[in-house]
């Protein structure tokens, strides 16, 4: 995995939400402003005023803390509602906005000739598709390309946004405005990056290699008699240019797992995401998801979500330009997941992508965190990687006044999703260091990890304080094997690894126990966390050896906080979580509940 800038912050945010003092013109309130540019950004040229932009509009949900509150109790065994999963029109139902608020939403929109043919309201949020000249217009702002100083990648943006007062009250957000998002994959340590694998490393024991024997070894991984089952998809998300090879594919399971050379996988496009067999882009995070989630998994039924996030823009004279985004491919995802039919979802989605929490504006990160709160309603395990940062990267606040700060992850700094951490090494497992953890500054704690988190602090003491929010929700919640994984892209075999390799090792291992659930006739285990803090660690090898590290900068790579560490120890800790799975004690422990 890259290290983790992904995939939805600090008390103050350099992107922040709504500054109280901002001005705005009269009968209008200011719904989001930027205090500065995200760093890396660069401010460019007006955005062309004929730019086509798709806009997402989520409604305030009078009812968003509820369903959440929901989720955890039919997630939380013993409860009288565990496992009783709500369907898509019922979810729909539950946060839909009031009459009045829909109806004065509508008729603003309306009112600003946003065209009729392009409006799709879905009640709690509604999509519509204007040129800049009319965003500007309708929300009193000015667009502008901002180009990112090491990617060139450029995006449509703007620094702040307002709406009519009338209508304010009822709006959370309105996006792409002032996201500028660069989740990175969690696969570029630089010492992990993919190289090629020699003989010898191929030959030599799980201590210098990772493939899937040494995996279903390690984590007591066994075939079972479950039956394949059309309810038990396993999905594993796709960005950034990141395309899943079938010919890769087929090479690594006949090489690494040939009990399983029959498995394979499809490819689902979401906003124009590609499938590019032949490119010759690297593509070894997808290679290293599919080839490791569908090879540890039990006959599921895989797929592959690619997700436009680079494509062209088309502007009203057909035109396209490829150098410019204005897309927002998480939320695109997202909404496409939740838009499926009960039976279309996947049971367990991993993503290997994030980014720090405080680049990411509140209101998106709030909005997005409950979107995965709404797949968890409908029964789906959601999976990420917790990145691979350490305690954090510069561990420099972005709000102007530049904090020294340990940097928690988003998504994985989200409550409704399974946060994977990093480990490495055999007899004993170890928290390798730049497994990335910590406190969310922007989430609390959830109450189905207090007992565990509470123990890590009062071991913890004095230490950090200042540095984190002792308040915030924990993460990760478990780990994996994160070095050293073999996989094959384009023909060749190369050696990487990352809290991206952990993602799908853990994914596969859940996608096994709602296999033997679901052949037991009980539900899939949706939402996962409530489940995993309640088993006080059975079915976990506590990770007690190692830690992480961080807060490099500059050339010389020295520490802005000396030592700056999460250590690994006894119980749940912020670098390996509960610590890393066993099979065959969690699949008895899956269909006892």
């Amino acid at each position: 995995m890259a290290p983790f800038e992904f995939l939805i912050g600090i008390i103050f945010l350099c992107i922040c939400c709504v500054d109280p003092g901002a001005a705005a013109e009269p009968g209008y309130a200011v719904v989001e402003q930027l205090r500065n540019v995200r760093d890396g950004w660069i401010k460019r040229d007006a955005a062309p005023p004929s730019e086509l932009v798709r806009f997402r509009l989520a409604m305030n949900q009078e009812r968003g803390a509820e369903l959440e509150r929901r989720v955890i109790d039919m997630s939380t065994p013993g409860h009288s509602s565990y496992g009783q999963h709500m369907k898509r029109d019922d979810v729909r139902e539950f946060l839909r906005p009031s009459e009045e608020a829909s109806d004065k939403v509508l008729s603003w929109l309306k009112s600003e000739k946003v065209p009729a043919g392009s409006i799709e309201n879905h009640g709690n949020w509604v999509t519509f598709t204007i040129p800049v000249s009319q965003a500007e217009r309708m929300l009193r702002t000015r667009f502008y390309a901002f180009q990112h100083a090491e990617t060139n990648t450029t995006q449509v943006r703007t620094l702040e946004y307002s709406v009519p007062d009338d209508v304010r009250r009822y709006i959370q957000m309105i996006q792409p405005t002032t996201r500028f998002g660069r989740p990175v994959r969690h696969e570029r340590q630089p010492l992990f990056r993919g190289t090629a694998a020699s003989l010898e490393e191929l030959a030599a024991n799980c201590s210098a290699t990772i493939t899937p024997n040494c995996l279903r070894e390690l984590y007591g991984i066994y075939d079972t008699t479950a039956k394949p089952d059309a309810r038990n998809r396993l999905g594993v998300s796709g960005f950034l240019d990141e395309y899943a090879r079938y010919e890769d594919f087929e090479n690594f399971m006949s090489l690494y797992a040939p009990n399983r050379a029959d498995s394979n996988f499809t490819v689902v496009s979401i906003n124009g995401g590609l499938n590019l067999q032949n490119s010759s882009i690297s593509s070894t995070e997808a290679s290293l998801d599919v080839q490791y989630a569908y090879s540890l998994a039990y006959k599921t039924l895989g797929t592959y979500y690619t997700t436009g996030g680079r494509g062209p823009v088309v502007t009203e004279e057909g035109q396209q330009d490829t150098n410019v985004s204005t897309n927002e491919p998480y939320l695109d995802q997202l909404h496409y997941l939740l838009d499926l039919p009960d039976e279309e979802l996947p049971a367990v989605l991993s993503t290997s992508y994030g980014e720090d929490e405080q680049s990411v504006p509140e209101s998106y990160s709030n909005a997005t965190c409950n979107l995965f709160a709404q797949l968890g309603a409908r029964g789906v395990s959601v999976i990420f990687s917790s990145g691979d940062s350490g305690v954090g990267s510069t561990c420099t606040t972005n709000d102007g006044t530049s904090r020294t700060r340990f940097l928690p992850v988003f998504p994985a700094s989200c409550p409704f999703v399974t946060a994977v951490g990093g480990t490495y090494g055999v007899q004993p497992e170890k928290a390798i260091s730049f497994s990335s953890g910590g406190f969310s500054d922007r989430f609390p704690r959830p109450s189905y990890q207090d007992s565990s988190v509470q123990g890590y602090l009062e071991q913890l003491g004095s230490r950090w304080n200042g540095l984190y929010n002792p308040s915030g929700r924990g993460f990760p919640d478990v780990a994996a094997q994160a070095s050293n994984f073999i996989i094959i892209d384009h023909g060749e075999t190369l050696k990487i690894g990352g809290t991206s390799a952990s993602a799908p090792v853990f994914a596969a291992i859940v996608s096994r126990l709602n296999a033997a659930r679901l052949e037991n006739g009980q539900p899939k285990l949706g939402f996962l966390n409530p489940w995993l803090y309640s088993l006080n660690q059975t079915g976990f090898t506590d990770i007690v050896d190692g830690g992480s590290s961080g807060c490099y900068v500059g050339a010389s790579n020295e520490q802005l906080v000396p030592n700056a560490s999460w250590n690994a120890t006894r119980g749940w800790d912020p670098v390996t979580g509960l610590g890393t799975p066993f099979y065959n004690t969690l699949v008895k422990l899956a269909t006892s509940v």
